[in-house]
């Protein structure tokens, strides 16, 4: 029979006993056997698991029909239904005789489990109704069932509305996609208010009131002590009002000494839970002076944990959940300021920075590449003696979900092997009995982070997260309950040991660690943290880094250490698993890491996710790197195309290359197979820049190393001097040795442009003159004597062109070079009669013509570069010009160069001598006519370009018309050059390539 069939099967056999099942002798239990679990069988859900998936990957997880306590505030939802191993709904079933279409309790109930566990949706039902709620809005005390009631389905109506049932909530919606698609108007809500965010503002709302409080009764307690303190007692109380609504304590008890200001009881309570659990959570400093007065703020952080001021309910608050709210926590301190108020700063390492947490999703795909894929085939003891770690793991998101893992991959091991290691829950689940859990976590789970705070977080997640599932029947009568975690969760700074020559000044702020263990798996989501952060935040490690690690090249980022360290951590045939930026492959900064991975022949696959992005509010292109300690000869390449159909698993939506290793070395790696094809298209009939014109002629622009004191804005020229207002002062100076200069405009570059010919709005102080075609340093006796008022400026700014001030290579020989600029690269470049002037960060058309012998600043990925095109090439450099403003060379930049946030691109000269440019051979008459209309179009488009930005509104309109239809011309006549076929359409249009950027 089809599944419409069975749906009206299931409501013909209610029908004929309706009475009965309304009855009062008619149960839940009995109701979930009889037909809410027949109901989502015929959705296409495996209740039982007849599949037999593993347990990590069940579809749905179903909680024991009969309970210890009948508390609903203590329950758990009855049915989780989950793709692979995610929750995206709940179903609270009730039996027939509960009202649950106007009954609003059931509804609160169900929503609170919902809004905890940030599901879009989930389900109540007696069989009578099926009711689904939004469960993005926080329970309020007055609510009615109908308050947040998306739909209401009589079991009348079931049948007629079938297909949009199964949109909604169906196994097969789920599993594709759609769900997220039905549903995403809820998802947009859960973004903009979430637990996450209601309950970290509570906590630190709670931070600041009990800070207050505390420093009221001790005063002399200093800010460190605050955090420690306030983060202690929190996280006591939270942890107790947890295990009452995990039926762990009697439910209220907290509520009740609140109630009567019981300041006595609750510090009994905290001592002798100290005792019973050990795990030092309770370690409570100062207790019996801080909680000794009826006007304590401890009975207000009580007060709201309990219903109707707090809308969680506590049974279904995952530790996940928990660390995504602590990550974010611990960016913030506690700070005394000026005044002596107390008030929540960022700390140091996040100021200006976003905080972000790593999605579930890709922390559940990691650990699947991972830990799962290491545990194949292992026997339990292989497991448990097995090390898992994250060697940056701040609240511990990842050490959580490895936990949950282990445990359920031991499960189905012991199913197996051994059923006395498991406690069974319902006639087709288990779990591992308690002193297993405390096994794994003792033996197996291994955090380090360098920040105390993360530290307590995480092992508070984990003590949380392994009394998930239990309750007093459930934990043996062992004392104490919980195991140390100081041996495994480790406060140290993972990248430094204290063999690393760290001076004992500096070991407090460093905390350098020894890890005298290796693992067996290491994942994470290791700090992103730019050289020129690290010089702000940690100059004391910077230097250490440069010395200790290969990787440390250049304008590192924080994260190549991570990849470095972890592999030396690794035990042979170890696999790593990490969440990166992806401009790890291209940048030059990442020369030496690549190298080190090529080396190491560890690398085994590489998830790309190209401008798919995976943190929310958040531009960073990321990738998931995959390495495994041993020989590798090939790896894997995925590139992403559909973001939430790659998370359904759908293959479809990936493109996979196989690569050998021996074929890859530090050059910057272009994996696409799409772009691999194009590249061989482009160069079939093309030569890089630098081979056409010469690997000098592509340089960087000058750089002074003070900008401020060399570069002014001229008033007037007179009599051979130049004069410009500095510090409020009017000077002169010899105008010989000044050069026109383009000066980035504050407002926007919109003075510089493709098509706009180089106009200079400064000029450069230029100790520096030509003698027999070389540029030579006016040396201090002759700049005395023949430039005197250039002689008199410069000592005016003398302090801040010393040496010591600022960076000059090569390094002087003499005392008397202090004027010199910074670098002396590019001098002659600059100063040419005709030349292409190039923004090197920019977004499209950055290349214009300087006919002024302008001089620009270099600047890593920001600044300007220069092209000449030498006297003696062939080439004309407005087909050069042309060509670089192609919509051709604009995608290949995007491929060699590092994307920014806005969609802009640095092309430096590393880029632009590799860029392929279609060669010409000039014997042959119809090639050179190629070249020649190409570069007579591109000079006409530039001179028409100037008079359109300097006409009327009348004549504007019709140069526009003439520009356009240039335009067009200009792409016929490239799109023939390059000779892409079909493969031309891949090129998007610049407009095009940077709105998807």
């Amino acid at each position: 029979m089809n599944s419409l069939g069975n749906l009206k099967g299931l409501i013909e056999r209610y029908n004929q006993d309706i009475e009965f099942y309304r009855s009062t002798r008619y149960n839940e239990t009995q109701l979930r056997t009889d037909f809410i679990d027949q109901f989502f069988a015929i959705l296409g859900w495996d209740i039982t698991n007849v599949t037999r998936k593993s347990t990590h990957e069940r579809e749905v997880l179903v909680e024991e029909g009969i309970r210890f306590k009948s508390n609903e505030n203590t329950k758990k939802p009855d049915y989780t239904f989950r793709l692979f191993s995610e929750r995206k709904f709940f179903v609270e079933a009730k039996k027939p005789s509960v009202h649950i279409d106007i009954d609003p309790e059931p509804a609160k109930q169900v929503r609170r489990y919902g809004f905890t566990a940030k599901l879009k949706i989930s389900v109540l039902t007696n069989f009578e109704y099926i009711a689904i709620y939004d469960c993005s809005n926080p329970v309020s005390e007055s609510d009615l069932a109908s308050t947040s009631r998306i739909k209401l389905y009589h079991y009348t109506e079931l049948v007629d509305n079938f297909d949009e049932i199964k949109k909604l909530i169906g196994r097969e919606s789920v599993y594709s996609g759609q769900f997220e698609t039905e549903w995403s108007d809820i998802e947009s809500k859960i973004s903009r208010f979430s637990v996450d965010d209601l309950f970290l503002q509570q906590i630190n709302n709670w931070r600041v009131m009990l800070a207050n409080d505390f420093i009221s009764i001790k005063p002399e307690l200093n800010e460190e002590q605050l955090n420690d303190l306030t983060q202690d007692y929190i996280n006591s109380i939270v942890f107790l009002r947890v295990c009452e609504d995990r039926e762990l304590e009697d439910y209220e008890t907290l509520y009740h000494f609140a109630k009567n200001k019981d300041f006595k009881s609750l510090v009994d309570k905290l001592k002798f839970s100290d005792k019973k659990y050990n795990s030092g959570l309770f370690s409570l400093s100062y207790i019996n002076q801080l909680i000794n007065n009826q006007e304590s703020y401890i009975w207000t952080i009580i007060e709201q944990l309990y219903f109707p001021q707090s809308t969680y309910s506590f049974s279904v608050f995952s530790s996940d959940i928990l660390g995504n709210i602590y990550e974010v926590f611990l960016s913030e301190k506690i700070r005394l300021n000026q005044y002596g108020k107390i008030e929540i700063k960022p700390k140091a390492e996040h100021l200006d920075r976003d905080v972000v947490t790593t999605p579930t999703h890709i922390i559940k795909e990691i650990i699947r590449n991972t830990v799962i894929e290491f545990c194949q085939g292992k026997t339990d003891k292989q497991i448990l003696n097995s090390k898992f770690a994250d060697i940056a793991c701040g609240s511990g998101a990842f050490l959580l979900e490895i936990f949950q893992v282990i445990q359920d991959i031991l499960i189905d091991y012991y199913i197996e092997h051994d059923r006395s290691k498991l406690q069974q829950l319902t006639e087709h689940s288990f779990k591992l009995k308690f002193p297993v859990k405390k096994e794994i976590l003792n033996n197996c789970i291994y955090g380090i982070d360098k920040d105390f705070n993360a530290v307590k977080a995480c092992s508070f997640g984990l003590l949380l997260k392994l009394l998930e599932g239990e309750s007093k029947e459930t934990i043996t009568s062992d004392i104490p309950i919980l195991p140390k975690t100081d041996e495994n969760i480790l406060f140290g700074n993972s990248l430094i040991e204290l063999t690393d020559n760290v001076k004992s000044t500096d070991v407090l702020a460093i905390n350098p660690f020894n890890i005298d263990l290796k693992f067996d798996v290491i994942v994470g989501n290791p700090p992103y943290m730019a050289t020129e952060h690290m010089k702000q935040l940690t100059p004391l490690e910077l230097p250490l880094y440069k010395k200790k690690y290969k990787s440390a090249f250049k304008q590192f980022d924080k994260y190549f250490l991570f990849v470095e360290r972890s592999l030396q951590l690794l035990k042979d045939n170890g696999y790593l698993g990490y969440i990166l930026p992806s401009k790890f492959v291209k940048v030059g900064a990442g020369k030496n890491l690549r190298q080190l991975l090529v080396d190491s022949k560890s690398l085994c696959k590489l998830i790309s996710f190209g401008a798919n992005q995976v943190f929310k509010n958040k531009t960073t292109y990321t990738c998931l790197l995959f390495l495994k300690k041993s020989q590798q000869t090939e790896f894997s390449f995925y590139e992403v195309k559909d973001f939430k159909k790659w998370l359904a698993r759908d293959e479809d939506v990936v493109n996979t290359s196989t690569y050998e290793i021996a074929n890859l070395d530090a050059d910057t790696w272009i994996l696409e197979n799409e772009i691999n094809q194009i590249l061989e298209l482009m160069y079939r009939n093309s030569q890089p820049l630098g081979n056409i014109l010469g690997k000098k002629a592509i340089a960087n622009g000058i750089q002074t190393s003070a900008n401020e004191y060399y570069i002014h804005k001229e008033i007037k020229t007179e009599d051979g001097y130049i004069y410009f207002e500095y510090q409020g002062s009017i000077y002169h100076v010899e105008k010989e040795l000044t050069r026109p200069y383009f000066e980035t405009q504050r407002s926007g570059d919109d003075h510089f442009y493709t098509y706009k010919d180089v106009e200079p709005n400064a000029f450069v102080i230029y100790p520096y003159k030509k003698v027999s075609n070389h540029i030579v340093f006016v040396e201090y006796e002759e700049l005395r004597t023949t430039y005197p008022k250039m002689f008199d400026f410069l000592h005016l700014v003398k302090e801040h062109l010393d040496n010591d001030k600022r960076s000059i290579k090569p390094d002087p020989t003499t005392s008397n070079e202090w004027y010199r600029y910074g670098r002396s690269q590019a001098l002659e470049n600059c100063d040419v009669p005709q030349k292409i002037i190039v923004g090197v960060l920019s977004n499209g058309y950055k290349y214009s013509i300087d006919n002024h012998r302008t001089f620009v600043s270099s600047g890593g990925t920001a600044g300007y570069s220069i092209i000449n095109v030498p006297e003696h090439s062939p080439y004309s450099i407005y087909y050069i010009q042309a060509l670089l403003s192609s919509k051709y060379l604009e995608w290949f930049a995007s491929v060699y160069g590092e994307v920014f946030r806005g969609g802009f691109i640095a092309r430096g000269t590393k880029v632009q001598t590799r860029m392929p440019i279609p060669i010409i051979d000039f014997e042959n008459q119809s090639e050179k006519e190629k070249h020649d209309q190409i570069a007579s179009l591109q000079a006409k488009m530039n001179k028409l370009y100037t008079d359109l930005s300097k006409a009327d509104n009348r004549s504007r309109v019709t140069l526009k018309r003439q520009f356009d239809a240039m335009v067009l011309e200009m792409n016929d006549l490239l799109k023939i050059l390059f000779d892409l076929g079909d493969f031309d359409k891949n090129i998007p249009n610049v407009n095009e390539l940077y709105s998807s950027l």
